[in-house]
C-alpha cells in the first residue's frame, strides 16, 4: 500500500509519452547528441515526505510511496511495469506459467544474476524474500509490513498471523515454520513454483510490489533485520541500476551506477552516473532549490502551481493515487454509518479542489481512481450527493445519530480527533475542513492534530499512538488492478484494513471477484463493491492527485507513468546533455 501525504503535488508527472529507442550494445556512460561528460553525469533528484528522511530501505517492511521510489532501483523485483502499464518481467526471465486452474505460477529467473559482493540472486533469493515479507517474527514491532501484497499464496496468511516464539532482541527473529519448500517452492536455481491458496486473477501484478524485490539474505543474517540496510553504503551495495553510495538519514541519498548490472533485456547499464536525491520537509524548501540550480527535477508547492504553468519546464498530468479521509469503524462517532455520512457529506470537495489546493487535484467521489482498470464512470456519492456535498443531509444525518448515541445532544458526542500531516498545503485543507464541519454539524467538537507523515503512520497502524479516529492520507496505485482499491483496502482479512472496513455485501462481491477468472464480471463485481464502500463510507474520498513537475532543460529521455514513477527504460536511457 504506498501511502503518503493526501497529495501528491510534489512535481513528479506524466508527461507525453514517448517511444523509447533501446540498443543492445549501449553501455554506461553519456551517449546521445551533446551529452555531458560521464563524469558529469549526476542527477539532482527530490523527494518531499515532510520528514527529515524516508522511513527505510528494506523493501519486506514498505508501505510508502518515497521508500519504495529508491527501493526500486536498488533491489530487482520479479515484475515491473512498461509505460502503459503493463506487467513485463524484470528479475524474471519471462512471464510466468500458470497452471492447476490458476492455482500454480511457475516463474524462471534471469541466469547470471548477482549482488553487487558477487553472491548469486536466483529462485533461492526470491524465495527467501518472499517468505521474509511474511514471517511474523521478521517485522519486530515496526508499524507496517509489506507481507498482505502477497496474501493470495498458499498459506501466507495464517503464516503471517502466528504468534512469534523468538526472541525478539536477537540479531534475526525468525519463525521456526516456513513456505520455503511448501507453496513457494525452488524447483532448481532458476526456476520458482508459487501455489497460490484460490486461483486469484490480480496475483501477476502483486509481484511488481516492494515484496518481490530481491534481499541480500547475507547482509540481513550479517547485521541484523534492524541494522542491515545502514551497511548499504559500505560497499555501494546493490542488485539493480544503482546502488547506494550515502544514506546520513539527514535528508541525503546517494546513488551510484551499478557497473555489475545485468541488463534485463534492456542497455547493459544506465547513462546516469549518479543520482543524488534531497529529501525535503517542505515542498517551499524543494522549490526554492529548484529555482536557484540546485536540483534538476523538482515542483512548485500547490501555492505557487497556477504561476508554474506558464514556465516552459513544467509538465503535468493525471496519476493513480487518490487523496482521502480513513474513519476509523472501529471508534465513536464512525462506528455507526449515520456519522460516517454526516462527516462526507458536509464536504465540498470541489471548493477544496479548486481554491484550497489551487487546481492540483480533481474533485472526486471514488475509491479506483480514473485510469485504472475497473474504473466506474457512473459511480454515485454519498446518497448521490454532488461533489460540491450536501449540508442539509449532513445535518439531517448527524441528528439522527445524535439522537440515538448522544441523548439527542451533538455537544456531548464524542469528540473527533481529525490528524493530517503539517505541510502547509494538508494544513489548509484541515482548516477548510474543520470549517465545512463547523458549518454543517453544528456544535460537534473536532480538534484537528497536525503532524509528520511518519507519526501520521503510526497513527494508522498501531504502536505507538494508536489508530485515530479520522485520518487524512493519500494511497497510490501498488498494480493497475481494481482489487488494489477495494479487497486490498476494505476486506477486513486485509492487512491494510486497520480501521475496521466490514461491510457484508461489499465482502462478498470482492471474494467473488477475486477468484473470478472472467475480466469483465470480475470488473463489474469491484466496482458494484466500491458503489457500496462509497455509500457506506469507508473512505471520504476528497480527490484525485494530479502530478506536476518542473525540469532541468538538460535532463533527456525522463519521463514517469501514470504509477507515478519512471520505466525502469526511463532510467536506463536518462541522461544530461551540455
Amino acid at each position: 500500500m504506498r501511502l503518503g501525504k493526501k497529495s501528491f503535488a510534489i512535481g513528479l508527472t506524466m508527461v507525453a509519452l514517448f517511444t523509447m529507442v533501446l540498443s543492445a550494445c549501449s553501455i554506461g556512460g553519456s551517449s546521445g547528441v551533446g551529452a555531458l561528460p560521464d563524469a558529469k553525469q549526476i542527477l539532482r533528484y527530490s523527494i518531499v515526505p515532510d520528514s527529515p528522511d524516508i522511513r527505510r530501505l528494506d523493501p519486506d517492511l514498505t508501505v510508502d510511496v518515497y521508500s519504495y521510489s529508491m527501493e526500486q532501483l536498488i533491489f530487482p523485483q520479479l515484475y515491473t511495469w512498461d509505460s502503459n502499464l503493463n506487467t513485463i518481467p524484470w528479475g524474471a526471465d519471462g512471464m510466468p506459467t500458470i497452471s492447476n486452474g490458476g492455482l500454480t505460477y511457475t516463474i524462471k529467473i534471469h541466469s547470471g544474476m548477482k549482488w553487487s559482493d558477487g553472491t548469486a540472486i536466483d529462485a533461492n533469493t526470491y524465495a527467501y524474500s518472499l517468505n521474509r515479507a511474511l514471517d511474523p517474527c521478521v517485522h519486530g514491532g515496526a508499524p507496517s509490513s509489506a507481507g498482505f501484497f502477497i496474501y493470495a499464496i498458499k498459506g501466507a496468511v495464517a503464516y503471517n498471523s502466528e504468534k512469534c516464539t523468538a526472541d525478539p532482541a536477537s540479531l534475526n527473529p525468525a519463525a521456526t515454520d516456513t513456505l520455503i519448500g511448501k507453496s513457494i517452492v525452488v524447483q532448481d536455481p532458476q526456476t520458482l513454483v508459487i501455489t497460490l491458496e484460490a486461483p486469484y486473477g490480480y496475483f501477476l501484478k502483486t509481484l511488481t510490489t516492494s515484496v518481490s524485490m530481491a534481499v541480500p539474505k547475507q547482509l540481513i543474517q550479517q547485521y541484523g533485520w534492524k541494522n542491515w540496510t545502514d551497511h548499504l553504503a559500505d560497499t555501494t551495495f546493490s542488485g539493480n541500476m544503482f546502488g547506494v553510495k550515502l544514506w546520513d538519514h539527514k535528508g541525503n541519498l546517494t546513488l551510484v551506477r551499478n557497473d555489475n548490472f545485468a541488463g534485463f533485456g534492456i542497455a547493459a547499464k544506465p547513462k546516469l552516473k549518479e543520482i543524488d536525491v534531497k529529501i525535503y520537509q517542505t515542498a517551499d524548501a524543494e522549490w526554492a532549490d529548484y529555482q536557484t540550480n540546485r536540483l534538476d527535477v523538482g515542483g512548485p508547492p500547490s501555492s505557487d502551481y497556477q504561476a508554474a504553468k506558464s514556465r516552459p519546464d513544467f509538465h503535468e498530468g493525471p496519476v493513480l493515487s487518490m487523496g482521502y479521509l480513513l474513519p476509523n469503524w472501529n471508534k465513536a462517532p464512525f462506528n455507526n454509518v449515520l456519522a460516517r455520512q454526516a462527516f462526507a457529506l458536509a464536504i465540498n470537495k470541489t471548493l477544496l479542489a479548486n481554491q484550497v489546493e489551487k487546481g492540483t487535484v480533481y474533485a472526486s467521489d471514488h475509491m479506483i481512481p480514473q485510469g485504472n482498470p475497473g474504473y466506474n464512470a457512473n459511480l454515485q456519492g454519498v446518497d448521490g450527493a454532488p461533489l460540491t456535498g450536501d449540508p442539509a443531509k449532513a445535518k439531517a444525518a448527524i441528528t439522527q445519530y445524535a439522537a440515538a448515541a448522544c441523548g439527542g445532544d451533538i455537544t456531548k458526542c464524542t469528540p473527533v480527533d481529525f490528524y493530517n500531516t503539517n505541510d502547509p498545503t494538508s494544513q489548509l485543507v484541515t482548516s477548510a475542513l474543520v470549517a465545512q464541519w463547523n458549518a454543517a454539524l453544528p456544535g460537534y467538537k473536532i480538534t484537528p492534530h497536525s503532524v509528520s507523515f511518519d507519526d501520521l503512520i503510526n497513527e494508522l497502524y498501531g504502536p505507538p499512538s494508536g489508530v485515530a479516529q479520522l485520518t487524512a492520507i493519500g494511497y497510490a496505485v501498488d498494480y493497475p488492478d481494481p482489487q488494489d482499491w477495494t479487497s486490498l483496502q476494505a476486506l477486513p482479512t486485509s492487512g491494510t484494513n486497520t480501521t475496521g472496513i466490514n461491510l457484508k455485501a461489499a465482502n462478498d462481491l470482492m471474494n467473488a471477484a477475486d477468484v473470478n477468472q472472467d475480466q469483465t464480471s470480475r470488473f463489474k463485481q469491484y466496482q458494484d463493491a466500491e458503489q457500496l464502500l462509497v455509500q457506506n463510507v469507508a473512505w471520504i474520498t476528497l480527490d484525485q492527485s494530479k502530478q506536476f513537475w518542473t525540469q532541468n532543460k538538460k535532463l533527456q529521455n525522463f519521463s514517469l507513468t501514470s504509477n507515478l514513477f519512471p520505466t525502469f527504460q526511463s532510467w536506463d536511457t536518462a541522461y544530461l546533455k551540455s
